[in-house]
């Protein structure tokens, strides 16, 4: 029994490192594709005055992503700015209360985020709503919101059972 339960820490620690590698890892190759494609809308417009419309939505949408994966990784980091303050005060087990209510306050708030985000999701499917150059639907924009905050929900939960972040 001891035996499973050690390997099911191992492999949930693994799936977690491999979590954080892969958020970061696609974070930044977003970065450098969005990079990519600003670069070519500057050469084209301002080089050959040409304008591609559906270059300008799509980095957009690369944009939304970038921000929402670095708020992730910016919560598992323990990055987040944070209003410390008036923890601070709270010496023993009053802190201890004080930080566990903020933790909890803001796993509240991610979850209702991510859960809104999923039915901006759900609605955004029902209607069909697209991007007017590309034709892209806003579900690949909007899918950023639950993906983010539930990963930063996550980090809350993992952070309090005690893992650390690689």
């Amino acid at each position: 029994m001891a035996d499973t339960e050690g390997a099911g820490r191992l492999r949930l620690k693994s799936l977690l490192q491999h979590l954080d590698r892969s958020e970061e890892y696609l974070a930044c190759a977003m970065l450098f594709v969005l990079y990519l494609m600003l670069t070519f809308t500057i050469v084209m417009r301002f080089g050959f005055s040409i304008g591609y419309s559906w270059i300008e939505e799509l980095s957009r949408v690369v944009f939304v992503w970038v921000v929402m994966l670095g708020a992730a990784a910016a919560m598992r980091r323990g990055t987040h700015i944070r209003l410390t303050f008036g923890i601070e005060m709270f010496k023993g087990r009053a802190g201890t209360v004080a930080r566990l209510t903020g933790e909890v306050l803001l796993l509240a708030f991610c979850l209702a985020t991510a859960w809104y985000g999923l039915q901006l999701i759900l609605s955004t499917l029902r209607v069909s709503y697209t991007l007017p150059s590309s034709g892209m639907s806003m579900f690949w924009a909007y899918l950023s919101v639950p993906v983010s905050f539930g990963l930063q929900g996550l980090r809350i939960v993992m952070r309090e059972l005690g893992y650390k972040a690689s």
